[in-house]
């Protein structure tokens, strides 16, 4: 165990102070120490609320990602408990009293957002207080900024600045990021919750600094309305399915590249696929016709993948597996060894990962080596995360030994890309797969 030294005061919630520190290197780190308010105590009792701290740090300190906020050291004996994370530099509340468009530089920290809910969410985690306020602002490596989530579940006992449940707060208290369903129980939160937060965030961003009541239906006007209103919902059921939906048409709406078609017959395709979700056989007919002519002429399909959807996806694989593998395919040949915009990988990764969940095993060995290229050559941490559980240790030893081929028969670097990938997301090739591990 490393030895802090006090620093300065940093805040005090109604859970927790946190004051900086210092380790015998001099590092600065924030220290979080269980401080509940008195009328909290008074309210719940101060032994549950202890526990409720220990048990929040030992889930926060499993989860290993660069978008969750780390726990460096944990002091969960001590009285009071306590714990050392990476001082930020601020966080998104912060920020946005300062500028609502971030410099107009919304992407990392949205897609930051996203990204640590999502790997929350498959990790069995519901965030559950998700604002703001518990998103930090980190600069890594001398300029990079990282948004990542703190302090998932620790501020939900009752009467806390997390579960008022009356009143209109003008100042952004956590009233105004809870779902409907939250009101009188916040045990009942699911990631669709984190859903409903994630919109009342973009509320934030895009409603013009408007008040709002708390628990409703959320919306402004223009495209990105839309994604509130889905987001925010009062059934939690008509919400976004999932993160990756919601990441892919978020994306699709702040994206502000000029698209220039290679034909008339490809805008065509493309506004078909974003009319809608259930194509006609004739239509599907005419989708994979203009992918053919593409490349047939050495074009890029990377328009028309954009705008093929994660539901488009699921579509196929429900009602034609056969244009489901042969999609897959065509999507795998366009990512690898293309370039593409940072933010824009994470969207490749989420409907590269449908196809692999419920692809035969060539089509699942031309994902993994594909999105291994894009986490690598892009230094996309949330693709290399998705590439990790692709090729471990509980991947098939067919699906191994199939990936050994292709990664053969293509010639891969796959040493130098391992090597990147390791330094990159911080994990030893000790978790491929007995079988890749050997090639290296």
């Amino acid at each position: 165990m490393m030895n802090y030294s006090y620093h300065s005061f940093k805040g005090q919630g109604g859970f927790a102070r946190v004051d900086v520190v210092t380790d015998q290197q001099g590092q600065l780190f924030a220290k979080k120490t269980y401080s509940p308010d008195a009328q909290l105590v008074r309210d719940i009792g101060d032994d549950h609320l202890k526990r409720r701290f220990i048990r929040e740090v030992k889930y926060q300190s499993s989860v290993q990602h660069p978008n969750v906020v780390e726990v460096v050291e944990q002091f969960l004996q001590e009285d009071p408990p306590y714990f050392i994370m990476p001082l930020a530099d601020c966080t998104l509340k912060d920020e946005l009293q300062a500028d609502a468009t971030l410099g107009k530089n919304l992407m990392p920290a949205l897609f930051g957002i996203l990204a640590g809910l999502e790997f929350l969410h498959s990790r069995g985690f519901v965030h559950r207080d998700l604002k703001p306020a518990n998103v930090l602002r980190y600069t890594r490596q001398g300029s990079e900024i990282i948004y990542a989530i703190s302090d998932f579940g620790l501020m939900s006992a009752s009467n806390s600045e997390s579960s008022t449940l009356t009143g209109t707060n003008a100042n952004g208290g956590t009233e105004n990021y809870a779902a409907p369903e939250q009101i009188g129980n916040f045990r009942r939160a699911t990631a669709s919750a984190d859903i409903y937060a994630f919109g009342a965030i973009l509320h934030d961003i895009f409603g013009n600094r408007a008040q709002r009541i708390p628990y409703t239906e959320l919306t402004v006007p223009g495209p990105v309305g839309k994604i509130i209103e889905k987001c925010t919902k009062r059934l939690p059921i008509r919400r976004y399915a999932s993160v990756s939906a919601l990441r892919d048409e978020l994306y699709q709406v702040l994206n502000s590249d000029t698209v220039t078609f290679n034909s008339s017959s490809e805008e065509g395709i493309v506004a078909l696929l974003h009319s809608k979700t259930i194509l006609t056989d004739d239509e599907w007919d005419s989708v994979f016709i203009q992918i053919e002519r593409n490349l047939s002429q050495q074009l890029n399909c990377n328009i028309i993948f954009s705008a093929l959807s994660i539901d488009h996806i699921n579509y196929l694989f429900s009602n034609s597996p056969d244009l489901f593998a042969a999609m897959g395919g065509y999507f795998a040949e366009s990512i690898n060894g293309g370039t593409f915009n940072f933010d824009y990988c994470d969207v490749l990764a989420s409907k590269a990962e449908v196809f692999y969940i419920n692809a035969e095993l060539g089509l699942k060995s031309q994902i993994a080596i594909a999105l291994l290229y894009l986490g690598t050559s892009h230094n996309r941490w949330y693709v290399e995360r998705k590439v990790e559980s692709m090729l471990n240790q509980n991947i098939s030893l067919e699906l191994a030994e199939r990936i050994k081929i292709e990664l053969e028969v293509q010639q891969v670097d796959f040493r130098g890309q391992i090597e990147q990938m390791c330094r990159s997301i911080r994990v030893s090739n000790s978790f491929l797969h007995p079988v890749l591990y050997r090639m290296l």
